[in-house]
């Protein structure tokens, strides 16, 4: 174990910034692939395809950052969760499993479109194409309106 005299966010950002990015960047670009989710994923590392989790507010000292590769397991323990981790050690946060389960989720879902779009990117005309698909909305009568895909595609 590493010990320094940063807080998580400070150690977030010297390491983003170490490979070209910054701490701002990444929670910017996590919030335009996810939406609008309260303490967000980032990838820290593109290149080693690294995404990382706060379970807490990135503000508090007692932060800590999760890799979801390396959960092994998590148990709930009352309204706290004990987390395993692939090298063996485990810590209990103050957190439901429930929300461990959504943030491990959102992480994943986070690099998997990130490596998605580094590893086969559309052209510029084809993402602002894809700005521009509404939502497929349900109608009064229960159906789906897919009438947003045929004017779109029409």
């Amino acid at each position: 174990m590493l010990q320094v005299n940063r807080s998580p966010i400070e150690v977030m950002d010297v390491t983003l910034k170490y490979i070209g990015f910054d701490l701002k960047g990444a929670i910017q670009g996590s919030k335009h692939i996810l939406g609008k989710i309260h303490m967000c994923p980032i990838i820290v590392n593109p290149y080693k395809s690294i995404c990382l989790f706060p379970y807490k507010s990135t503000r508090k000292e007692d932060c800590v950052w999760f890799n979801p590769e390396h959960i092994v397991k998590s148990k709930a323990h009352r309204f706290k969760t004990e987390v395993e981790l692939s090298n063996g050690v485990s810590i209990i946060i103050d957190l439901k499993r429930f929300y461990l389960i959504n943030k491990i989720q959102a992480a994943l879902q986070l690099k998997k479109i990130a490596s998605e779009r580094g590893n086969h990117p559309h052209s510029l005309s084809d993402y602002l194409a894809l700005e521009k698909v509404k939502p497929i909305t349900k109608l009064k009568e229960g159906k789906y309106n897919f009438q947003s895909l045929v004017e779109f595609n029409g």
